[in-house]
């Protein structure tokens, strides 16, 4: 089994990410961590300063995802991750159909989600696209 986990740093993807590893020492599944850089580059920016925003994000984003890979190393759990750039929903769906994911794992709203929401516009069209189960985690 192979379960993949959409992580951005927040609150929301940390519990996600918990639940995620709950259920893969239980099913004995493979965990893969993905954080998807988005594209804030439409706004008025030069391409020299959208080009420093990803590498800063992208950065964070790695160093981010490699802590918690040691962390869990230690444990004696092996995790994947990868860094991606563009649209957060269809990266995630993306990976998780070329790695044969059996579940998606979510928070239900994000660092760039609105809080108004039950859902975020992320975890709602991982829902309704997605080819496997999909568990949201509030």
């Amino acid at each position: 089994m192979k379960i993949l986990v959409g992580h951005d740093g927040s609150e929301q993807a940390e519990k996600a990410l918990k639940r995620a590893l709950d259920a893969a020492l239980l099913s004995k599944a493979s965990i893969i961590v993905v954080s998807v850089v988005p594209d804030l580059c439409m706004m008025e920016i030069s391409d020299d300063d959208c080009k420093k925003m990803y590498e800063i994000m992208t950065a964070e984003a790695t160093k981010r995802l490699d802590a918690l890979k040691g962390e869990l190393a230690a444990k004696g759990i092996t995790m994947e991750t990868e860094v991606k750039f563009g649209n957060a929903a269809d990266t995630i769906l993306n990976i998780a159909k070329e790695r044969g994911a059996d579940m998606i794992v979510v928070g239900s709203h994000g660092r760039h989600g609105a809080k108004k929401f039950l859902l975020g516009s992320v975890s709602s069209k991982v829902i309704e696209h997605a080819a496997c189960d999909v568990l949201v985690v509030k």
